[in-house]
């Protein structure tokens, strides 16, 4: 009788261990999860902040823009030499640096993914950004003298990388079509592009290479200030 009196104290006091044991993680659970929740309100709402502060600091960097340009305008028509030659190389030096907006013939390529093919493997039907970099430099080499890719000005600094089955420029995530424009001598450029290895190659794979020579094109300056939905799209709060 004291033997199975004792067998059923160590059982319960066992029992009684795993429930205490349970209850405590149970409990431990539950401060983390309401503690990561507090945690991603917390960034949420600290994002929305930076989000509205760093518009803002835009804000009033395209007002102290425009009173620049004010400033530059009212120096350009007082008629000092010194200062209109210093303009006119600062007019110049924009240019050059791809930072204005600039129109003259040219060529317009257009490229867009193969249709699918089962046989083949599908990362090689699509556009990736070693594709992009092999026709910008093709373009240069032939004379291009402003280039943009989907209306993003491309300039020394310009960056291109494949995110998915999409290619972000100037930090800015775009899908196929891409379309890429070059100004400079039409012949030049649209026989250096027809002849180049990369759209030779692409279009064995059937990737869809589209070039047209146009008299007019249009290409907008690279834009230094870009919105705050640019800048942060692409990040957000993880929970964990």
């Amino acid at each position: 009788m004291h033997k199975t009196k004792g067998v059923l104290f160590v059982v319960f006091l066992l029992f009684g261990m795993i429930i205490t044991m349970q209850f405590r993680t149970i409990l431990l659970a539950q401060q983390q999860s309401s503690s990561g929740q507090t945690s991603v309100q917390t960034l949420s709402y600290e994002l929305e902040q930076a989000k509205s502060e760093g518009i803002k600091l835009l804000e009033e960097l395209q007002r102290l823009e425009k009173e620049k340009n004010e400033i530059i305008r009212q120096l350009s028509n007082d008629g000092n030499p010194i200062i209109n030659e210093l303009l006119n190389r600062k007019n110049e030096l924009m240019v050059i640096n791809g930072l204005t907006d600039v129109k003259g013939s040219g060529i317009v390529i257009t490229l867009n993914d193969a249709p699918a093919r089962g046989e083949i493997d599908p990362s090689q039907l699509i556009i990736h950004d070693m594709d992009i970099v092999q026709i910008l430099n093709v373009l240069r080499a032939a004379g291009a003298q402003a280039i943009s890719i989907n209306d993003e000005r491309i300039i020394a600094t310009s960056k291109h990388f494949c995110v998915g089955p999409t290619i972000l420029i100037n930090n800015k995530r775009y899908p196929v079509p891409y379309v890429i424009k070059a100004i400079g001598d039409p012949n030049g450029l649209y026989n250096a592009v027809e002849q180049s290895e990369a759209v030779v190659i692409m279009k064995i794979y059937n990737i869809q290479v589209d070039v047209r020579k146009e008299n007019e094109i249009l290409i907008p300056g690279y834009k230094i200030y870009g919105s705050i939905d640019d800048m942060i799209s692409g990040l957000e709060v993880v929970e964990k």
